[in-house]
């Protein structure tokens, strides 16, 4: 298991929140509570071991507006079993990297659309025989399933997290049939659910002229350094900056990514390393909204660009810290 980095990157992030000396005068000092408490959190969530997560297909059977990897709007496309046994082959050559990752998740889109699913699974545990794999899916497919898929997850250790939307169907006994096979099964991600029972997302668009702060956005952020993504050979701090090309494909948008942005997995030979690279902001940073989060309705998406984009009528929050 890697050793957590010097604290000293963690109290750098701090400081250049609150002002280049660590004070910043009485303007940052007034901002005090608000870094520190930006702070905890983001102690916290570094202290968690991340996942990894890697999509198998970039489109759903699910519409869902404010989908974090833009599958509404992505072209049906899947993961090749060439490409993908390429990237695993880099990652379990990675010094302690099995043991750093709580879980590689294979999601997507909905990954029990490729047609190649059980073979993704195979080659997973071929090139990384001790870590958890966990299939994300909304579970709409699971009924269809082969029993070959079934056999494949099991013989394998696969678990299986089901995320629950409001469509009608009975997804505890999803569960409870996935378990009936042996196989670990448990309800989780998807929507979040409000006091009134009400399922939402959380809507945080991009700012497109990349003017944020990436320091107050990286310390803010749920995502950075937690949900690390694994695409074309690189891995990325969080998969909704990884998944920036989707937006560029369809709206014609500038997101891009700097060196900075990545590890290309060749060039990793500890997973020190990769604690080291997920622990501090990052040029993308800059392109994440602070102050206008809020909640969305689960419902199907109008694949329009303010679903993900900061729109006209909205006011953003610059900075001029990059």
């Amino acid at each position: 298991m890697a050793k957590c980095s010097p604290w000293s990157s963690l109290v750098l992030s701090y400081d250049t929140a609150r002002g280049e000396d660590g004070h910043g005068g009485s303007a940052a000092r007034g901002q005090d509570s608000a870094c520190e408490q930006a702070f905890a959190y983001h102690l916290k969530r570094m202290f968690k071991r991340p996942t990894l997560g890697v999509d198998l297909v970039s489109h759903c059977n699910l519409n869902c507006a404010c989908c974090f990897h833009y599958s509404p709007i992505a072209e049906p496309e899947f993961l090749s079993a060439d490409d993908f046994e390429r990237d695993l082959a880099h990652l379990g050559g990675i010094e302690g990297a099995e043991e750093f990752f709580e879980a590689i998740c294979l999601m997507g889109g909905e990954p029990l659309l490729h047609p190649r699913l059980a073979d993704l699974v195979r080659l997973t545990r071929r090139h990384l025989p001790r870590i958890t794999i966990r299939l994300v899916t909304n579970g709409l497919l699971l009924e269809e399933a082969s029993s070959a898929l079934w056999e494949t997850l099991w013989e394998t250790g696969t678990e299986i997290m089901v995320t629950p939307y409001p469509t009608g169907v009975d997804y505890d006994e999803l569960v409870r049939r996935a378990r009936t096979r042996g196989i670990r099964a448990v309800l989780g991600g998807g929507l979040a659910v409000s006091d009134e029972g009400e399922g939402f997302f959380l809507k945080r668009p991009l700012d497109p002229t990349g003017s944020q702060n990436p320091t107050e956005a990286f310390l803010e952020c749920p995502l950075a350094g937690s949900t690390m993504q694994l695409l074309e050979g690189r891995i990325y701090p969080c998969d909704r900056g990884a998944l920036f090309g989707k937006l560029n494909e369809r709206f014609g948008t500038t997101f891009w990514h700097e060196p900075n942005d990545y590890l290309e997995l060749v060039a990793i030979s500890s997973a020190q390393e990769i604690d080291d690279f997920r622990r501090t902001k990052k040029p993308m940073c800059r392109y994440c909204t602070r102050g206008l989060t809020k909640r969305v309705a689960w419902g199907p998406s109008s694949r329009s660009a303010d679903e993900w984009i900061v729109g006209s009528g909205e006011e953003l929050a610059g900075s001029s810290e990059q």
